[in-house]
């Protein structure tokens, strides 16, 4: 080390023992899970930040543990910044998440599907007296509701990112948005005729309180699996993987499912 003010600077050896050293930890971590592909032992870590994902784990679980009964799963429900997070420290190996364009996505970020969202609100709503319809324009959306109430998922999520990009699109700015943490918290508080909201199709229901719009154009997000950057994919992994980027396919398409 050289020694600076108030820091230590690498000298060009101690740069070259840092890439060495960094090298051996990773064929390390490599040698490891290839040890533990041929005894199909391993430990995947997971995480997500969307109600679809959780569902899609649930299910990828169960169908896992038949293949590869020795392969032990820790799950985790994270905000997005806390995924993104805990990805860049090597502390998950997967996480599911709603990324808002495919030119968002990295380059170990696999897309799963497109996924609409819908315009929600309160059926006693007046506009949903005087339009019963089930579309919205995004011009009429965002003329007719930039003073209402939204109640908007936090930043970062694809959610906040597309729905403020609609507005500011048509040079509207909002003047009562609410922060709000949570798809079911957001969809109670529309039924209870507190605000407005974007709601993926993946959380919409029949709740006879709650109008779903579809915006025209449409508004779409898309679902994806987010793999850390220097991990080396193991069978059981493999597994994982293709199970997953399988989920959403039509059932000939995913050999049975």
């Amino acid at each position: 080390f050289l020694r600076g003010r108030n820091e230590l600077v690498l000298t060009p050896a101690g740069r070259l023992y840092e890439e060495t050293a960094r090298e051996v930890i990773h064929l390390r971590d490599r040698l490891y899970k290839n040890i533990a592909s041929l005894e199909n032992r391993g430990h995947i870590r997971l995480a997500t930040s969307s109600q679809w994902g959780m569902k899609l784990i649930s299910d990828a679980v169960l169908w896992f543990k038949d293949a590869f009964p020795q392969v032990t799963f820790e799950f985790r429900h994270l905000d997005l910044d806390q995924l993104y997070e805990m990805l860049s420290r090597n502390r998950l190996d997967f996480a599911l998440a709603a990324i808002p364009t495919v030119e968002s996505a990295s380059g170990t970020t696999r897309i799963l599907r497109k996924e609409e969202l819908f315009f929600a609100v309160p059926s006693a709503h007046p506009y949903c007296r005087e339009n019963p319809g089930v579309t919205i324009t995004r011009q009429e959306l965002t003329d007719r509701f930039c003073q209402a109430t939204l109640l908007l998922s936090r930043k970062p999520t694809a959610n906040r990112i597309l729905a403020d990009a609609l507005f500011a699109e048509y040079r509207q700015v909002p003047t009562a948005v609410n922060d709000v943490n949570g798809i079911p918290v957001t969809k109670s508080m529309i039924s209870r005729g507190i605000g407005c909201s974007f709601i993926p199709f993946s959380c919409k229901d029949d709740d006879e309180t709650i109008h779903y719009y579809s915006i025209d154009p449409p508004l779409y997000r898309y679902n994806a699996l987010i793999q850390r950057e220097d991990l080396v994919l193991n069978e059981p992994e493999r597994f994982f993987c293709s199970y997953v980027t399988n989920y959403f396919r039509e059932p000939e398409e995913t050999d049975g499912r």
